[in-house]
């Protein structure tokens, strides 16, 4: 490992440096890098850096001009010479030899596979002469694997071939001389080693989890626990986020997180989270960016922070992509190709996800009724099967427009299908728990729905370095149709029925069309110094509608129920505008900024005819102060202001009758809450130890609630309501440590304590203090360069809400990866929920009743994939160049920089 570490070093200096200055070192030294045996042939004395010696991975520009820092390297050769670019005069070099270059050296360089001889594609050729191993000229291999090298003096040269994957070729004593100026090698065959190609697996591995001050990202490749899953099995093993069985996601004990996809609201975002998490497979996503306090850049949606979705989109040179295939237990598959081809100015991309998962949960609940002259109980079981098949295509390209202009126009197709089978179980009892009689429900429901994402971004660099200008422009839908059929049976007494409980048959239709639009224009000026501005604008308009039609069956006749019915529509349109001011001062950076949103919001209840309009405007500041105590060791203490709007769901005052006992309800004149949020963190980067720890408060006013109240009928009543305010602090930690080689650990501790305080005019039992804490360990083994096995352990410890509490939960999670195929293939296995303890059970309260409820949902699942890489080309520079044309973040929120 310690002669992979060092090989790879070696050959990374030797590329930086052969940008640099356009030179490289001697063949000595490159045998040397390489793990080869010392050339005693040759002499050992110090000679001067070739420029041709690129890594096969490192693809020519074919966009950009060139430039003084690369005449030295020839463009790609061709079979004509006349096409190749004169090599220029080395240091050293008598000036009279460029004169007299007249020779030309050909050839093609191939590998045997299955027989038959393979070209290989832009592998270096370096030019060396003989009497004192100098460095001369070289050039790289085209697409067809021809390389032609012109403008050689005569003299006796030897050459050195390399390309990753493969052995280097050294072929010694060329002559060129007058008679024998045309020099053809032919075929020159090279063979693959797979010990090469591993260690370059190895040092283009990126970390599963990486840290920084400002936010945490999830790399999904290297999560052997993620394979074959959806975002909702990632997230359940990154540090700060916890999700229940519900799919309420919470990050550092709060549930107001904004959910982002490649950076802005989806068509999804009208569905709830669970809905939007299941959607997306794991096999789509390149990575999760979970950013706890952000800038001013960033929408001020989102007391607790944002997790952003980033999608997978290649952007290697010429023909590249993967496929993938995972078999699941209990009839859980899905599958997935992503496909990329550049072609100099114009890159095309692709992707197809297929998902289908089929899981059983249940949920047992208790409710003691506690009247002033009768106590009752009332027990209820529901067992649900619900399957998923989901199906995302992704089509796109980017085009360079010109040296300076480039664009990204993409498509997300996404149909779906859903089919959930539910049998539940309401037993009425007496106060000694004697049964007094028991209703049946079923519930068959299909819902088939599609969505198209459709997204155009412009990006636009100027002469002066680091001025730019992007625009971004975005279009989501998602419309779909939820069919419901109801049966009911008791054998309750009448007079215990209650009215909403309707005996016999029912159906439902409920009709869903959401829209999200988004228009976004920034623009970054760099200053004086190391000043830099920047400024942006941004309207997003949200319109989602729901249209809930309830029939009840009377005879042979379906006939329509006024009141369960509902028809409601909600229009929001959030216009804004910021400003940030960036600086560096030696060891310290600062960037301060302000956000000005103005939101109008209005809903409509077209079956009860109430109309609702709100609207208002906030200013959003924000800063942030870094300083480096030493290269190891980085401090930020940050401020920002927040908000945190009521969902579509919260404000539909429509009673939702699909669970006649327990009914929930909208309450449309809800407050946004307002959050000030600040963060002090301390990143600190050893050898083989890195360690960052955040202290964190916030304040939450106008804080929004559920509340749940028992009626005199029986059936209790569950609505959201406005606290006057809440207060979150805590201490996170997050430890990183090398034990050995091929043993790692990581370990993340959150502490936080939430304070609740109510208004004068709701009641107190929700004044509540909740502490909890929630800690994870992570061991990533590597006991050979082909296997790596990754072992998680979650928990979280009991915490409060308003009204009652969430019981402690935890579980373990195993991941297997194992390169197959010399570096093409990966298998693996992965089982979540090892030992089936992932439940959650909670205690609740009200002013007349007590209630727990137990609710499980299949967490162990066992999945077994194997993916395969089309090509193993990994061009490191052109994906250098790419990211100098393309935003910080590919989703379109840049990243800001303290």
């Amino acid at each position: 490992m310690n002669h992979l570490l060092i090989s790879c070093s070696i050959v990374c200096i030797c590329l930086v440096s052969s940008i640099s200055r356009a030179q490289q070192p001697s063949p000595a030294s490159l045998r040397q890098a390489l793990g080869m045996a010392p050339d005693t042939l040759q002499p050992l004395s110090p000679t001067r850096p070739d420029t041709t010696q690129l890594n096969s991975a490192d693809r020519p520009d074919t966009v950009r001009q060139s430039t003084p820092g690369n005449a030295g390297i020839s463009p790609p050769a061709t079979r004509d010479s006349s096409q190749t670019s004169p090599a220029p005069t080395q240091p050293g070099q008598p000036a009279g030899e460029a004169t007299a270059a007249t020779g030309t050296l050909r050839g093609r360089l191939v590998t045997v596979q299955g027989g038959k001889n393979q070209p290989i594609e832009f592998a270096s050729v370096g030019v060396f002469r003989t009497r004192d191993s100098s460095s001369v000229t070289g050039g790289l291999t085209d697409e067809n694997g021809y390389f032609s090298i012109a403008n050689l003096s005569p003299d006796i040269y030897y050459i050195l071939i390399q390309s990753l994957g493969y052995a280097p070729k050294r072929i010694p004593r060329i002559t060129v001389s007058a008679d024998n100026a045309a020099v053809n090698l032919g075929n020159v065959i090279i063979t693959e080693t797979s010990q090469q190609l591993e260690e370059v697996v190895v040092q283009g591995q990126r970390q599963a989890y990486e840290y920084s001050l400002d936010r945490k990202i999830v790399n999904v490749d290297q999560l052997p626990i993620a394979q074959g899953g959806s975002a909702v099995d990632i997230l359940q093993n990154v540090p700060s986020v916890t999700l229940d069985v519900d799919g309420v996601l919470s990050l550092r004990g709060s549930s107001n997180v904004i959910v982002l996809v490649d950076g802005k609201p989806s068509g999804l975002t009208g569905l709830d989270r669970q809905a939007i998490l299941e959607q997306i497979p794991a096999s789509n996503i390149e990575r999760i960016e979970i950013i706890t306090n952000p800038s001013s850049r960033f929408d001020a949606d989102g007391a607790a922070g944002i997790i952003n979705i980033v999608l997978k989109k290649e952007r290697a040179a010429g023909f590249n992509g993967t496929v993938q295939l995972n078999v699941g237990t209990r009839d859980k598959y899905n599958a997935s190709i992503n496909l990329n081809a550049r072609f100099k100015k114009l890159n095309l991309f692709g992707s197809y996800n297929f998902r289908e998962d089929r899981r059983f949960q249940y949920r047992i609940s208790d409710r003691q009724n506690l009247f002033t002259d009768s106590t009752s109980f009332l027990a209820q079981r529901n067992d649900a099967v619900r399957r998923r098949v989901n199906n995302n295509l992704r089509l796109g390209f980017d085009y360079t427009l010109s040296e300076r202009d480039n664009i990204t126009v993409s498509a997300l197709y996404r149909p779906g299908y859903s089919y959930d089978s539910e049998v539940e179980t309401f037993d009425t009892q007496d106060e000694n728990r004697l049964s007094l009689g028991q209703i049946y429900r079923t519930n068959e429901e299909r819902e088939p729905e599609r969505g198209i994402d459709y997204t155009l971004g412009y990006r636009r660099t100027f002469p002066k370095k680091g001025r730019e200008l992007s625009f971004d422009a975005t279009l989501s839908t998602n419309k779909g149709t939820e069919f419901q059929r109801f049966t009911n049976t008791t054998t309750l007494p009448e007079t215990l029925l209650t009215p909403n409980f309707l005996i016999g048959d029912q159906r439902a239709t409920n009709d869903r069309d959401n829209r999200v639009g988004v228009l976004q224009l920034d623009y970054v000026e760099p200053l004086k110094g190391k000043k830099r501005l920047e400024g942006g604008l941004k309207y997003t308009t949200r319109q989602l509608g729901a249209n809930y039609v309830f029939e009840n069956l009377e005879g042979p006749d379906w006939v329509l129920n006024p009141g369960i019915s509902n028809n409601f529509i909600y229009d929001e349109q959030t216009s804004a505008a910021y400003v940030n001011l960036g600086n560096e001062l030696k060891k310290f950076s600062y960037q301060v900024g302000l956000r000005t949103e103005y939101t109008s919001i209005s809903t409509d209840q077209r079956t009860t005819s109430q109309r609702n309009t709100t609207d208002y405007i906030y200013l959003f500041p924000s800063a942030f102060v870094n300083y480096n105590l030493s290269q190891a060791q980085k401090l930020q203490i940050n401020y920002t202001r927040r908000i945190n709007r009521p969902s579509v769901r919260v404000l539909n005052p429509f009673i939702d009758l699909s669970d006649p006992l327990n009914i929930r309800f909208g309450n449309p004149l809800l407050n946004p809450e307002l959050i000030n949020s600040f963060e002090l963190s301390h990143l600190w980067n050893g050898k083989s130890t890195s360690l960052t720890s955040s202290l964190f408060f916030r304040q939450t006013n106008n804080e929004i609630t559920n509340y749940r109240t028992l009626r005199e009928d029986g059936i209790t009543e569950q609505t959201s309501l406005n606290l006057n305010r809440s207060q979150n602090y805590g201490l996170e930690v997050v430890l990183n440590q090398d034990i050995t080689r091929w043993w790692k650990a990581s370990g993340n501790f959150s502490f936080f304590q939430r304070s609740i305080l109510a208004s004068a005019d709701v009641p107190d039992i929700l004044s509540r203090t909740n502490r909890s804490w929630t800690g994870r360990v992570t061991f990533d083994l590597k006991p050979t360069r082909q296997t790596a096995i990754q072992l998680v352990y979650n928990y979280r410890s009991p915490f409060l809400v308003a009204q009652g509490t969430i019981n402690s939960f935890t579980n373990v999670d195993l991941g297997v990866k194992q390169t197959v195929l010399k570096g093409r293939g990966t298998l693996s296995l992965r089982v979540s929920d090892v030992f089936n303890t992932l439940q959650f059970q909670s205690d609740s309260f009200g002013p007349n009743f007590l209630a727990t409820s137990l609710s499980k949902r299949e967490s162990r699942i066992g999945f077994i994939g194997f993916s395969y890489r089309l090509s193993r080309q990994i061009s490191r520079e052109q994906d250098r160049d790419n990211d100098d044309r393309q935003p910080d973040n590919p989703a379109g929120d840049p990243d800001f920089s303290n």
